[in-house]
């Protein structure tokens, strides 16, 4: 059985390393949005504490 020489056309290269730079650019700002929400999430938790250890040393007194 005789193997076919397969050649990639420069369209077949430009579809490749279109769909790999979309698919870095989904990765990155996937990542960064998700780097940002637990930022902001971490946040708004230690906003949260702040004012429940004031409320309790407000009441103390």
């Amino acid at each position: 059985m005789p193997e076919e020489e397969r050649k990639l056309t420069d369209a077949d290269i430009d579809a490749i390393v279109d769909r790999f730079e979309n698919k870095v650019a989904e990765r990155f700002y996937g990542d960064l949005g998700r780097g940002v929400w637990g930022v902001v999430w971490k946040a708004i938790v230690a906003i949260l504490v702040g004012f429940a250890a004031y409320g309790s040393m407000k009441g103390m007194k």
